[in-house]
């Protein structure tokens, strides 16, 4: 059976729908990374220790748009709204069918956006906050 792979979709800011630049979402669910070190059994042996590191149990999402008036009237607003952001990502029957859906919450736009006016421009959008609900 053949697999569809993530590539159109619906990107959602506090439930309202956002356009975004094709192929520019990108995310981390902030499962964490985990710390690998070696403890010492004696006699040139050791064993692993492992453990989940919380400091990196961030929630990260990154997606650019076109430089709109409405669109920089947006991000101003969810620059300002600091952990108060929602992010959705949706797409409907992509691996054997099946629907993908995240949910960030406590979201902060992180960068300081450049607003390019342009042809040609697009403005990147990162926003970091609460790992991916289960």
């Amino acid at each position: 059976m053949a697999d569809k792979t993530l590539s159109v979709p619906t990107i959602k800011v506090n439930n309202d729908v956002i356009a975004i630049v094709p192929n520019t979402f990108t995310f981390n669910a902030g499962d964490g990374e985990v710390n690998v070190r070696a403890a010492s059994t004696g006699g040139g042996n050791a064993t692993s220790v492992h453990s989940e590191n919380a400091e990196t149990m961030i929630g990260k999402a990154k997606f650019s748009m076109y430089p709109t008036v409405d669109n920089i009237a947006r991000i101003r607003i969810w620059k300002g709204q600091v952990a108060g952001n929602t992010l959705e990502a949706l797409q409907a029957g992509t691996a054997g069918g099946k629907d993908f859906s995240l949910a960030f919450k406590g979201m902060s736009v992180t960068n300081e956006p450049d607003f390019n006016a342009g042809a040609d421009t697009v403005i990147e959008i990162e926003m970091q906050g609460d790992r991916v609900a289960s």
